[in-house]
């Protein structure tokens, strides 16, 4: 299983303290465009992604804004209603169809107090959930839109391949003409065909 593998990896779980965790994280599918987080809904809930792709945004005078997404390997959660027993202003919905496997809150809390490995899982997922936010912060605050393509590129690019441009340009915070003269540039596209994924999702909207 993907998910144990991963757990191994960051904290040797020990096969008594995989069994404890086996019995409270649940396996659920997301079918493409279904709601993981509601606008309103308290997020209770971290899921580890087996399979999938989600993004996280909000609506600005009617413009869909994504701030983050969350694929394979990676938990997905919004950290903000999450830590803090909040209703979320920011909907999380499945980009693809997606399997996750996920774990409320008392739950994990309680496996954080049963083994210095869960305990180590925790903090390390809330160390890295504190850097992506704050690198992404930066990025939108101070670079200039190549620089974030470049980013993109470097960290992310399959999602080129997964994902509509006009979503890839909303993460970019550009708009899909600016990200298409970007392409055009860096990647020397100019006598490719678009690609297509580019015209919008009804699905999705």
């Amino acid at each position: 299983m993907l998910f144990k593998t991963y757990l191994q990896q960051v904290a040797s779980l020990s096969e008594e303290e995989w069994e404890a965790a086996s019995s409270v994280f649940i396996r659920d599918t997301y079918p493409k465009g279904a709601y993981y987080i509601r606008e309103q809904q308290y997020c209770n809930k971290i899921s580890f992604i087996e399979k999938g792709l989600f993004k996280l945004f909000y609506l600005h005078e009617g413009d869909e804004k994504i701030m983050m997404f969350f694929s394979e390997q990676q938990f997905v959660t919004d950290y903000f209603s999450y830590l803090t027993r909040t209703p979320s202003v920011r909907p999380i919905q499945a980009v693809e169809d997606s399997v996750v496997y996920s774990i409320f809150r008392d739950d994990l809390e309680a496996l954080f107090n049963t083994s210095k490995s869960w305990e180590r899982i925790g903090r390390l997922l809330s160390e890295r959930s504190y850097i992506i936010s704050v690198q992404r912060a930066n990025r939108l605050l101070h670079d200039d839109p190549d620089t974030r393509f470049d980013a993109l590129m470097r960290e992310q690019p399959e999602l080129l391949q997964r994902v509509p441009q006009y979503m890839i340009a909303s993460y970019l915070n550009v708009k899909p003409e600016t990200l298409s003269r970007i392409k055009r540039r860096r990647m020397g596209l100019d006598s490719i065909k678009p690609s297509v994924h580019d015209p919008i999702d009804p699905d999705l909207t």
